[in-house]
């Protein structure tokens, strides 16, 4: 492979990273005890990071979520019974998701487990030339 080529091929996957619609839907309650404890764990330092980048955030009550009263009422994601629960997106559809939290570690291993199919994913429509369909 080139140089050009190389670095061609680098372009489009950022290309296609940025342009995928990769989400991480966080479905948290008000009086959630572990909500509270994600919230003081990860909250602050989330969008700081580069699974935030791969994986923004976008939080909403379990209130609103079980009413339809949010932006993907309209996607293919399957019911939530508890909070906190932690949904990968891509491309109006789930692709994995968290349920729970305990700890920053596990929290931290199983994010990762999301941005990494994410980049998987990336890469192969990049590869592809599709870059906007599974």
């Amino acid at each position: 492979m080139t140089r050009f080529t190389t670095v061609c091929a680098f372009f489009l996957l950022l290309l296609a990273q940025s342009s995928l619609g990769d989400e991480l839907v966080y479905i948290y309650g008000p009086d959630c005890g572990a909500c509270m404890k994600w919230q003081q764990d990860i909250g602050p330092i989330y969008a700081k990071t580069d699974e935030a980048k791969r994986l923004p955030l976008i939080k909403i009550t379990l209130q609103d979520w079980q009413t339809g009263k949010h932006p993907l009422a309209n996607c293919k994601i399957g019911p939530v019974h508890g909070t906190p629960t932690f949904i990968q997106v891509f491309q109006c559809e789930e692709l994995d998701r968290i349920v729970g939290y305990s700890n920053d570690e596990l929290f931290w291993l199983a994010l990762g487990r999301m941005a990494n199919r994410s980049a998987a994913i990336s890469a192969a429509l990049a590869a592809s030339g599709e870059g906007n369909s599974l």
